[in-house]
C-alpha cells in the first residue's frame, strides 16, 4: 500500500499542494507552523474521513475558500485506486474510482495510515476518552466494518439517554437499552479481540525499546470470554445502576465509559509513568500497531510521523529507524532539522521543503 500522487486544494493554509511520493521514506522540513502538519493531517483524513486535530469541518478549509478537497492515487493490494474527499462547512463526501460512497467502512478501507504525534504521547495520563480513542482507532483500521458498529452504538446511546432525561417510563426506554447492550457487547468483544492480537506484539516491542529492563501490558475488560457473555455482563451493569441513571439522566454504563489501563511493571502509567516510559509505551503500541496491520491485511500501512525526533531520545529513536528501515512501507516524516534523519540512514528519501502552505521537493 502507498500513495503515487496527493492533491490538496485549499486546505488550511494549504492552497494547492500536487507531489508524487516515494514509495518509501518521504521527509517533510521546515519550520514551524508552515504547513508539515496540515499535510499530514490531510492524508490522515483521507484514510479516515476525520482529522486528528479537529472535530469542526470550517476549521479544515482555507480562509475566504468555500471549501477544500484531497485526493490521492493509491496502490492497494496490487491494484490502483483514486480517492478523494470534499470538504465543506456542511460535511463531507467522498469518491473511490469516481464513484460516490455513502457508508464510511467502504471508504476506509484502502488507505490505513497510522500516526505517530506528540500529542498522543499526553492520552496517556489524559482523561479516559482519549485512551479510549486510541484503542478505537487501531481497531477500526485493522477492521473498518468496527467503525459502523461504533456509530451504531452512539446512536443508541443518544435516544437512550434523551429517554432518560425525560423521564420516560420504562417500556420507552426498554428497546433502546436492548439496542445499546446488543451494540456495547460486540464493541467490547472487538476490542478484547483486537487485544488479544496487540498484546504479545506490545509486550515484545516495549522490552526491545527498554533493553529487557521493563514489563508492558494493557487491561481491558476481563468480564467475559464472548459476546453473549459481553451482553450479560452489560445487562448487569446496567440493572445495578437503574436508580442512579434515573436521577441524573444518562447512561452509566457501557464501552462509552471504559478505561483501558496503560501498565509498565504492573503499575498504572498516568498514575506512576514518567515521560520517557509514556512515550516508550506509545511508541510500543504504535509499532505493534503496524505489526499487526501487516498481518491482518497483508501489506505494510502508510505511517505518519509528526515531529517524532522531538519526542524521542537518541535510543528510542535508534530503535524506530531500525524498525522502519527493515520494514518496506510508505512513510512521511515532519521535522524541522533534517540532520538527525540522515545520520540514521534516510540519506535516500525524498525531500520536501514546507514554507508558509506550499511544498517543494528538495533534491539532496
Amino acid at each position: 500500500m502507498h500513495i503515487q500522487r496527493l492533491v490538496l486544494y485549499d486546505y488550511r493554509n494549504i492552497e494547492k499542494v500536487v507531489i508524487d511520493p516515494d514509495p518509501e521514506f518521504n521527509v517533510l522540513w521546515g519550520n514551524n507552523a508552515q504547513g508539515k502538519t496540515n499535510f499530514l493531517e490531510g492524508i490522515y483524513l483521507l484514510g479516515n474521513l476525520r482529522s486528528f486535530r479537529s472535530s469542526r469541518n470550517e476549521e479544515l478549509i482555507r480562509h475566504n475558500t468555500p471549501g477544500s478537497r484531497i485526493a490521492g492515487d493509491l496502490i492497494c493490494q496490487g491494484v490502483r485506486r483514486r480517492i478523494e474527499l470534499a470538504i465543506s462547512v456542511a460535511g463531507k463526501s467522498a469518491k473511490v474510482d469516481g464513484k460516490e460512497v455513502k457508508k464510511a467502512g467502504l471508504f476506509m478501507g484502502y488507505l490505513r495510515p497510522v500516526l505517530f504525534s506528540p500529542e498522543e504521547v499526553g492520552l496517556i495520563k489524559g482523561y479516559p476518552a482519549g485512551r479510549r480513542a486510541l484503542l478505537d482507532r487501531a481497531v477500526y483500521q485493522a477492521e473498518p466494518s468496527y467503525l459502523e458498529r461504533a456509530q451504531q452504538y452512539e446512536r443508541s446511546l443518544r435516544q437512550r439517554n434523551q429517554l432518560l432525561r425525560e423521564g420516560r417510563n420504562e417500556p420507552e426506554i426498554a428497546p433502546w437499552t436492548e439496542q445499546l447492550i446488543n451494540a456495547g457487547a460486540r464493541i467490547r468483544f472487538d476490542r478484547q479481540c483486537y487485544l488479544e492480537r496487540l498484546l504479545p506484539l506490545l509486550r515484545e516491542t516495549y522490552r526491545n525499546i527498554t533493553g529487557g529492563h521493563e514489563e508492558a501490558d494493557l487491561h481491558y475488560l476481563a468480564s467475559a470470554n464472548d459476546e453473549e457473555g459481553f451482553r450479560q455482563s452489560l445487562r448487569r451493569e446496567l440493572a445495578k445502576q437503574h436508580q442512579r441513571e434515573r436521577d441524573i439522566g444518562q447512561t452509566l454504563a457501557g464501552p462509552h465509559r471504559d478505561d483501558p489501563l496503560f501498565l509498565v511493571e504492573g503499575r498504572p502509567l498516568r498514575m506512576f509513568g514518567s515521560q520517557g516510559q509514556q512515550r516508550s509505551y506509545m511508541l510500543a503500541f504504535k509499532t505493534a500497531q503496524i505489526m499487526d496491520l501487516e498481518k491482518q491485511i497483508g501489506e505494510s500501512p502508510v505511517l505518519l510521523l509528526d515531529d517524532m525526533t522531538g519526542e524521542l531520545d537518541r535510543q528510542r529513536q535508534g530503535f524506530f529507524f531500525r524498525f522502519l528501515l527493515e520494514r518496506r512501507g510508505q512513510v512521511f516524516i515532519t521535522t524541522t532539522d533534517i540532520q538527525p534523519l540522515q545520520k540514521e540512514g534516510l540519506q535516500h528519501a525524498r525531500f520536501f521543503r514546507v514554507s508558509q502552505g506550499t511544498i517543494q521537493e528538495d533534491s539532496r
